[in-house]
C-alpha cells in the first residue's frame, strides 16, 4: 500500500454535465498509481461560493496532498499525478496549474499589489501538502474571485514553496479573477493583513519581527525578507548548528584548464595577503602573545599568519578543513562554537571571516563569544551586507550562490543592533576588501559580460595582480561591554506561537 494518500476536491459552483465522466477518469487514473486517495463532490450549501467550499472541504480531506481540481478536467488526468508529484517530492508545498510559461503580463499590477507568483485564473488545479492547506485555507477569508489572489498571498507571507505546473488545457469561459475585477480583492486582502486579520508568521530570527515575507526562491528551500533589519535569510534550517551538515568548499590555487573557475578558487597569494590584511587590523586591537581565537579557519592562512605573533586558536565544524589545519601546525579544534570547550583563560579576541552567516542562532553564537572574551576583548567581524550597493545590484542573480552554505545574510544596521544587545561596544565599521587573483576576475567577468572582456584584460594589464576589490562585505570591530547584555531570551519567551 502506498504511503501517498490524495485528496481530491472537486467544486462545483456551477452544474457540468462533465462531472461523471471526470469522476470516472479521476477514479481510473489513480487506481494505477497506487495512491491512496478519497474524492469530494463538494456542492454548494446554504449559498455557498467558492472559498467557503474549499475550506469546507479541506477541513474534511485526510490525505496529506490535497488536490483541487475542475469539475469538466480541461487538462489531461495525469496533471493531478504530476502536481502531487512536486508535494510528494517535497520540491514544492504548495502547486498552480498555469497554461503558460511564466506570468501574464496583463496581471503586473496584481504581482505589484500582491506577490510575484499568481494562479492562472483559468484553471482551479492547485495542490497542497496537508500541512499548508490547513494553515491556508484556516487563513483565509475570500469567498468569490480573490479566493486564488488570496491563497497565493498567505503562501507567500507564511514562506511556503511554490511551484508552477504547466498543463495543456482549454480556457475557461469565466476566469476566476481578471487583470482589473482582481484589483478590488488585492486591496481588501491587503487591508486585511494591514488589520492583522491574518495569523502573524514566523519572526524574523534575528530582530523578531513579523513584517517578513517570501523574497525568493532557491531549490528546496526559500528565502525570505525581513522589512525592517533588511535580513535575509533561508526559510528552513536546523535549529541547532550541530544539526546542519557542515559543508565546505575546497580552495585550490590552481583549477584545471577544462574546469571553470568557482568565486572560491583563488590563487594562494590572494588568500595570503587578504589574511595579512586581516591580521593588520586585528594587530592594532592586540597586544603582544594576546590569545586569539579565529571560528571558522577555512584553509587556514589567517590561523599561519596570527601564529606567529599570538596564541592562536581555531574552531572549525568540519573534520577534514580542520585536519587540513592542524597539519600545518595550528591548534585547530573540529568543533561548534555551542560545544567548544575553553581550557585556557579567556581570549583577547575573536575573529570570524564570513562565518557568522553559517550560525542559525546569532544570538546564542554572540552571547557564547561574550563568554569567551575577556572585559573589554574585541570582536572582529566580516560577513556581507545587504544594504552595501554591490549586494543590491547582484541580489538576484547571486541567490542561489549566496546561500550555498549560508543561512542568513545580515544588513549593516541589523549587525549593530544585534552587537550592541549581545553586550558589545561598536568600535569601528567599514569596507572590506580582499584580494582576488586576476585569473579569477577575468573568468568573472567573462562569464557574466563576455563583451566587455577585451576592455576587462586592457585594464587589469595595468592594475597589480592580485588586486584589492570590495565584494559588498563590512568588516565591524567590537568589544565586550561590562555588564550584562539584554535579555534576549526574555524576548523570545512572550512571543507567540505560530504554525511557520
Amino acid at each position: 500500500m502506498s504511503s501517498t494518500s490524495v485528496s481530491i476536491l472537486v467544486p462545483l459552483t456551477v452544474r457540468s454535465a462533465e462531472l461523471p465522466n471526470t469522476l470516472e477518469s479521476i477514479e481510473r487514473y489513480l487506481q494505477t498509481t497506487g495512491f491512496d486517495f478519497d474524492i469530494r463532490v463538494l456542492d454548494s450549501r446554504d449559498g455557498e461560493r467558492y472559498g467557503a467550499m474549499i475550506r469546507r472541504g479541506v477541513a474534511e480531506a485526510k490525505g496529506s496532498v490535497v488536490v483541487v481540481i475542475d469539475p469538466d478536467l480541461p487538462y489531461p488526468v495525469g496533471a493531478i499525478g504530476d502536481a502531487v508529484a512536486l508535494i510528494e517530492s517535497g520540491t514544492a508545498e504548495v502547486v498552480f496549474a498555469s497554461r503558460q510559461d511564466g506570468d501574464d503580463p496583463r496581471h503586473f499590477l496584481l504581482r505589484s499589489l500582491l506577490v510575484p507568483i499568481l494562479p492562472d485564473p483559468t484553471i482551479q488545479l492547485k495542490a497542497f501538502s496537508s500541512d499548508a492547506a490547513r494553515l491556508l485555507l484556516a487563513e483565509t477569508k475570500q469567498i468569490g474571485g480573490g479566493f486564488d489572489l488570496e491563497i497565493a498571498y498567505l503562501a507567500n507571507k507564511y514562506g511556503f514553496r511554490i511551484e508552477r505546473l504547466m498543463v495543456r488545457a482549454k480556457p475557461a469561459v469565466k476566469p476566476a479573477f481578471g487583470a482589473f475585477s482582481g484589483i478590488g480583492p488585492a486591496i481588501a486582502i491587503r487591508i486585511t493583513d494591514r488589520r492583522n486579520g491574518y495569523r502573524a508568521p514566523r519572526r524574523c530570527p534575528i530582530c523578531f519581527s513579523s513584517e517578513v515575507w517570501s523574497w525568493g526562491q532557491i531549490p528546496g528551500n526559500v528565502v525570505r525578507a525581513c522589512s525592517r533589519c533588511k535580513c535575509r535569510y533561508l526559510n528552513r534550517f536546523a535549529e541547532e548548528e550541530e544539526g546542519r551538515p557542515v559543508q565546505r568548499r575546497v580552495l585550490r590555487s590552481n583549477a584545471p584548464a577544462s574546469e571553470s573557475l568557482d568565486e572560491t578558487q583563488h590563487a594562494r597569494t590572494a588568500r595570503e595577503k587578504t589574511s595579512l590584511r586581516r591580521l593588520a587590523a586585528l594587530r592594532k586591537q592586540l597586544s603582544a602573545r594576546a590569545r586569539v581565537l579565529e571560528i571558522g579557519v577555512r584553509d587556514g592562512s589567517f590561523g599561519a599568519a596570527a601564529a606567529r605573533e599570538f596564541e592562536y586558536v581555531g574552531i572549525d565544524p568540519a573534520s577534514a578543513t580542520a585536519r587540513a589545519a592542524r597539519s600545518r601546525g595550528l591548534e585547530v579544534y573540529c568543533s561548534t562554537l555551542s560545544k567548544f570547550v575553553n581550557t585556557g583563560p579567556a581570549f583577547d579576541a575573536i575573529a570570524l571571516f564570513h562565518a557568522l552567516e553559517t550560525m542559525a542562532d546569532p544570538h546564542d553564537a554572540l552571547a557564547r563569544m561574550r563568554d569567551l572574551l575577556k572585559p573589554g576583548g574585541s570582536l572582529t567581524l566580516v560577513t556581507f551586507d545587504t544594504e552595501s550597493l554591490f549586494y543590491l545590484l547582484s541580489e538576484r542573480w547571486r541567490m542561489v550562490h549566496n546561500f550555498r552554505t549560508r543561512v542568513i545574510l545580515y544588513s549593516r544596521s541589523a549587525l549593530i543592533e544585534l552587537l550592541e544587545r549581545s553586550g558589545f561596544e561598536i568600535g569601528n565599521v567599514g569596507p572590506a576588501f580582499e584580494y582576488r587573483d586576476q585569473r579569477f576576475l577575468r573568468h568573472w567577468i567573462s562569464a557574466r559580460w563576455p563583451a566587455l572582456l577585451p576592455i576587462a584584460r586592457a585594464v587589469l594589464a595595468l592594475l597589480p595582480d592580485p588586486l584589492l576589490v570590495s565584494s559588498g562585505s563590512i568588516r565591524i570591530i567590537a568589544r565586550r561591554r561590562a555588564g550584562p547584555p539584554l535579555n534576549v531570551r526574555a524576548i523570545r519567551s512572550v512571543e507567540p506561537t505560530h504554525a511557520r
